[in-house]
Order: structure tokens, then C-alpha cells, then sequence
């Protein structure tokens, strides 16, 4: 691409608007830590906390700490495969044949901005694994076939979509309550999706914002002389799923090209899925194992998927390696004690009708450190939820809460936002200075939602 240096900011608005928002986006991107260096700050910021306010001994400190570091082991896998399974359907050539003949669709620039935000929206809602991958490929195909719009908004309504992440159907923290056997079940059992994700709340908030979102994408054109073109040479073709050595004959190379071996994996998994359709059941692990199989399906053979899914594990470092940290952050404020305290000072701001406001501001506030819904429900739900008990207000509240802060702030997330950036190819001060806008704007829609649901 053709970078110009020290561009104006891509907001149309006044020149004060626009030195606030690069205000905070140089602010972000000279202070913000790694995630990693951020999770084991807060948890030295937990101890701090247990051995002053609660008086805990350093001894018990970190023996809770070291006995619940791997308390979450399973809920991490499945982050893990929420990915990887949403990369490797994305990157299938059925997947990206289908995002090149979508591109092509739209006319003039306004109609492909508006077309590209509202197909994320639609990739999101399904499995935000998916629309990570899915929509900055659709990127990188709208920018070549409508070289006369700058990229990095082009970026930026593919990337929209993840505001709506935990409204949709791989929303983490739902779909977690909602299945057997999750940590907190002896606490508040099982909520099902017809209070969360397919409540009235969550249905009026995801359906506000996938109206208003990708309109507000079209404010966003920079003036002529500050645009940022696609420069064809900068992406060349790649191959999305691999091949196979041509002319190879050997027993197990024949077996890895078996597509009946393929189609007997994806008939047996997909009628798995009808039974488990048919008696109602849908959770966690029935989405992963959906997109499990209709990655296979989708690649064309066993070994082909294996790659690609193989690829896809490289870009889930993160959860592997800072979810056992959220572990142990839980497992010393519950052993200190310290949850209680917290709760009660919630008890003494909250109110029963505010109290799931609460939950999304402090969301908002631990998105900045924990870049993962499911990773600082961890942390926050052990405080949130007896607070929440004490007040009569319903978990589910407490959860969608959480939920939201967290999903409206992906928009802004440096960590999500790594994936796209690397293969649309554009620098995080690109996307940002965009994205910010929908930040405040997806702020008031779930806000006032909260409050009017």
C-alpha cells in the first residue's frame, strides 16, 4: 500500500475532534503493554490487594495462586478451538472464492463500505473466529477490486463486525453458562440463551448496532489528498489451503487425500449435530463442533484441514498462555477473601436497576488490561455474582453485562485486532484512528439499551 506520513486523521469532524482521538490512539499505542506483561501486573495487583485489605500471609497468597493455575483448562481449550475451528473454514478456497464474488457486488464506494460492514456484522454474529479471518480477507478482496477507497477504512468495516461478538452465536460467556459443567455452576446452574443472547436485552443492543454501525462507517471517508490506497504488488496470491505434492503414491499419501475418509468424518460429526438440533441443544461445544465439521467439509481433504487448522493455532498464543493466569487471579481473591470485600462495595454503589450497568463499565475498564471476555469473566464474575445475589438481580444480567463492555470494546482491542492487521497488512494506527468513532457510538447504543431493557 501507499502510506502517506503524518496524515490527517480519517474523521471528517473538526480539528479538535481529530487531535483527541490521535491523542488517545498515540497514548495507547506508546503505554499499552503486551497482554501477557498486562496479566501478570494485575496479578501482582491482586496480591497487593489480598495481603493489605484482607491480611492474607504471602504463604497462602501464593499457594492460591499455584492451586487454581490450572483450574480453567478445559474453558481455555475451548477459546482455543473457537479460533482455530473459525480460521480454518475461513481460509478454505470455497470460503474465499465465495468473500471475491461478494466484493465484486457493490458499486461506488459508499455502496462497498456499507456492503463490506454489514457481511462482517453477518460473519461476527455467526462465529467471531470466523470474522476475524473471514473479514480481513474480505478486505484485502474489496481493496483490490475497488482500488479508489482507502484501505484502512475498507479494514475498519470488515473489523466492525466484532462489536457485536458476544450478541451472536459464539458469544463465549453465554454459551459458557449455558453448558454443563462450566465453573460456576454450582453458583448459578445453568442459564440458558433465551435470557442471553436471545433475550430481548442482547436482541435490541446487537440488532441497534448491526443498523447503526456499518452507516456510521460511511462518516468516515478521509479528504482525497489523506487517502490510503491498495498497492496491488502488496498482496500477492497465496495459496489458502495447501496442496499436496503432485505425483505422490504412497499408501498414507492416498489415505490423507481420501475424501471418503473426509466425508465419513463430516456425515458421522454432522449427524451428531441433527440429534443434537433436534433435542435442542446448543452450547460451546456444539458450535465448535459445527465449525469442526464444516471445516472438513469445506477443505478438500483430512490433511488439508489439519494444516490449516494447524496455522490458525499460531494466532491463539495468547489464550493459551494468559488464561491460567486469570485462573490464578480468581483463585486468590477467593481464597483471600478478597471477592467479599469487593462485593461489598458494590453493594454500597449499586442498586438493584443499576447494577448490570455497573458490570459493563468495570467490563469496559478490565477489557483494557484482560482482551478476553471469557478471560476476565474469570476474573470479574467471582465479585460480580454474590453482589449481584445480595441485590436480587439475575446472573444473566450480571453476565450480558460483562458481555457487552467487553464485545464493545474489541473494536478498540490491540489484541484482536493482530490477526487482521497481519493479513490485510495495515498498522494498528491505521485501524484504530477509525475505529475509535465506532467505539464512542457502540458505547451509547448499549448503554441506552441496557437501560431502556
Amino acid at each position: 500500500m501507499t502510506v502517506k506520513e503524518d496524515v490527517a486523521p480519517p474523521f471528517r469532524g473538526s480539528d479538535v475532534i481529530s487531535r483527541v482521538l490521535m491523542f488517545f490512539v498515540n497514548l495507547m499505542q506508546k503505554y499499552l503493554p503486551d497482554p501477557f506483561t498486562i496479566a501478570w501486573l494485575i496479578t501482582l495487583i491482586v496480591c497487593v490487594m489480598a495481603l493489605t485489605i484482607t491480611r492474607t500471609e504471602p504463604i497462602k497468597i501464593v499457594t492460591y495462586w499455584g492451586q487454581n493455575f490450572f483450574g480453567i483448562l478445559a474453558f481455555a481449550m475451548q477459546m482455543t478451538l473457537v479460533v482455530v475451528t473459525g480460521y480454518a473454514l475461513a481460509v478454505s478456497k470455497i470460503v474465499h472464492n465465495f468473500l471475491k464474488a461478494l466484493v465484486r457486488i457493490p458499486k461506488t464506494p459508499v455502496q462497498t463500505v456499507l456492503f463490506v460492514a454489514f457481511i462482517s456484522m453477518a460473519l461476527y454474529y455467526v462465529n467471531w473466529g470466523l470474522g476475524l479471518i473471514a473479514g480481513a480477507l474480505l478486505a484485502k478482496e474489496a481493496g483490490k477490486q475497488h482500488s479508489d477507497i482507502d484501505f484502512r477504512l475498507l479494514v475498519t468495516a470488515a473489523f466492525s463486525g466484532i462489536i457485536i461478538t458476544h450478541g451472536g452465536l459464539s458469544a463465549s460467556v453465554p454459551l459458557l453458562i449455558s453448558t454443563k459443567g462450566h465453573f460456576l455452576e454450582k453458583d448459578i446452574g445453568l442459564v440458558p440463551l433465551s435470557q442471553t443472547i436471545f433475550g430481548t436485552q442482547s436482541l435490541a443492543i446487537t440488532a441497534a448496532l448491526i443498523l447503526i454501525i456499518p452507516f456510521a462507517c460511511t462518516l468516515l471517508f478521509p479528504k482525497k489528498e489523506n487517502m490510503v490506497l491498495v498497492d496491488p504488488a502488496a498482496f500477492e496470491e497465496e495459496k489458502d489451503e495447501p496442496e499436496l505434492p503432485q505425483g505422490v503414491t504412497t499408501l498414507a499419501d492416498r489415505f490423507d487425500r481420501s475424501v471418503l475418509l473426509k466425508y465419513s468424518l463430516g456425515l458421522m460429526g454432522g449427524a451428531y449435530l441433527a440429534i443434537q438440533f433436534w433435542n435442542g441443544v446448543f452450547n460451546l461445544n456444539i458450535l465448535i463442533f459445527l465449525f469442526l465439521i464444516l471445516g472438513i467439509f469445506s477443505h478438500g481433504s483430512l490433511v488439508s484441514y489439519s494444516k490449516a487448522l494447524t496455522k490458525g493455532a499460531l494466532s491463539c498464543g495468547g489464550i493459551i498462555l494468559q488464561f491460567p493466569f486469570y485462573a490464578g487471579i480468581m483463585g486468590i481473591m477467593e481464597g483471600s477473601g478478597l471477592v467479599l470485600v469487593i462485593s461489598d462495595w458494590l453493594l454500597q454503589l449499586a442498586t438493584p436497576s443499576t447494577f448490570e450497568i455497573y458490570c459493563y463499565l468495570s467490563s469496559l475498564i478490565i477489557s483494557i488490561f484482560v482482551p478476553s471476555a471469557g478471560g476476565h469473566w474469570v476474573v470479574q464474575a467471582p465479585f460480580m455474582l454474590p453482589a449481584a445475589a445480595k441485590l436480587g438481580v439475575e446472573p444473566w444480567r450480571v453476565a450480558m453485562g460483562v458481555a457487552w463492555g467487553e464485545s464493545i470494546w474489541n473494536i478498540v482491542c490491540p489484541f484482536w485486532a493482530l490477526p487482521v492487521l497481519a493479513i490485510a497488512k495495515v498498522g494498528l494506527r491505521d485501524l484504530i484512528g477509525f475505529s475509535v468513532i465506532l467505539f464512542l457510538i457502540g458505547n451509547v447504543v448499549a448503554l441506552t439499551c441496557i437501560y431502556l431493557f
